[in-house]
């Protein structure tokens, strides 16, 4: 690797081709271990390193965003740790103040969810047309009680019709 330095940029050449830093420092993000369920913890380590990838001791305030929630950690002396726990995969990308970033993925993202089976979709389907039927069914009951209850308050006020009608007859006669 070839490299030369001039004011705060660093040109590198190496087999991957040529860079240009903007600045003689950058973030690494490294972990002591890839959790493999949400009970494992993990060690994050943010570390400043010069151009040639040597730990350099400096200062800074480092944002995080782990899981696309933000928080500062202060890197001192050029490192610093944070302990991730309670979930299997990390995402963290790594910012501070004018340096190259860094990012990294920390364990297994979970696989997506498998879509039902065409039995687990007809036994679904099955259950929801008899809470329909149930339903229904309630529905009709209530319906039939409505009716029967209208009827029988026709009848009831026809009877009290009635009975005021004669009521009047009598108190005219």
């Amino acid at each position: 690797m070839d490299y030369k330095v001039e004011g705060n940029l660093a040109y590198v050449i190496d087999d991957l081709g040529s860079y240009v830093f903007d600045n003689s420092t950058h973030l690494r993000l490294s972990t002591d271990k890839q959790p493999e369920s949400a009970g494992d913890t993990a060690t994050l380590t943010v570390g400043i390193y010069d151009y040639l990838g040597e730990p350099a001791p400096e200062n800074a305030d480092v944002q995080l965003v782990i899981n696309g929630k933000k928080q500062t950690l202060s890197v001192t002396e050029g490192v610093s740790s944070v302990t991730l726990s309670g979930e299997p995969f990390y995402e963290v990308t790594a910012d501070a103040g004018g340096r190259r970033g860094a990012a990294l993925v920390i364990g297994s993202k979970p696989e997506p969810p498998k879509p039902p089976t065409l039995t687990e979709l007809s036994v679904e389907n099955e259950k929801l047309r008899m809470e329909i039927a149930r339903q229904n069914a309630d529905f009709q009951a209530y319906i039939e009680y409505s009716i029967n209850e209208q009827t029988m308050l026709k009848e009831q006020q026809a009877r009290m019709n009635e009975d005021f009608r004669n009521f009047m007859e009598s108190v005219t006669t």
